[in-house]
């Protein structure tokens, strides 16, 4: 009978870890779509997106994000290609960042520089064109010509306008 107990409280045990765990059909993601993030997170792509770290705003609804505009409001950098329109990539958090991020540049910009919302997810200096441009950082390093990748000191997008 004294043998019995123990065995019996290794069973009771055993039965109460497989209920906790997890059944087949649940899953849990350590970059879930709600709650907290800590510098990036996941969203699924409005479209294809060829260009790596291009601004990114947000897209369909809140689980989407599309590239962004010279006048919307950026969440952040889209640190990945998609190849179709739902699927996943990294956006790097403005303002959530613990490094800096790199963006590309829509025009020449000196290092330095404040940098601004331009069309197509692009960055400027900022346009002497009437209109709302979105300060994102700061270059650290500097752009010859449209395309080029630059290092930016990120900041949560401050709105500017032009008139």
């Amino acid at each position: 009978m004294s043998i019995m107990i123990p065995i019996l409280s290794v069973a009771l045990l055993v039965g109460v870890a497989l209920g906790l765990m997890p059944k087949r059909g649940d899953r849990s993601f350590a970059n879930s779509l709600i709650g907290t993030h800590r510098g990036s997170m996941t969203r699924f792509s409005d479209a294809v997106v060829s260009t790596r770290y291009l601004l990114g705003t947000t897209g369909s609804d809140a689980q989407h994000v599309a590239v962004g505009g010279a006048s919307t409001i950026p969440i952040g950098v889209i640190a990945d290609e998609a190849s179709s329109a739902g699927d996943e990539v990294a956006v790097e958090l403005l303002g959530a960042s613990n490094s800096t991020v790199r963006m590309v540049a829509s025009a020449a910009i000196t290092a330095g520089s404040l940098v601004y919302t331009a069309a197509s997810g692009k960055v400027s200096a900022l346009s002497s064109t009437a209109g709302t441009y979105y300060c994102v950082g700061v270059a650290l390093t500097a752009a010859s010509s449209s395309g080029d990748v630059i290092e930016v000191d990120p900041c949560v997008a401050q709105k500017t306008v032009v008139s």
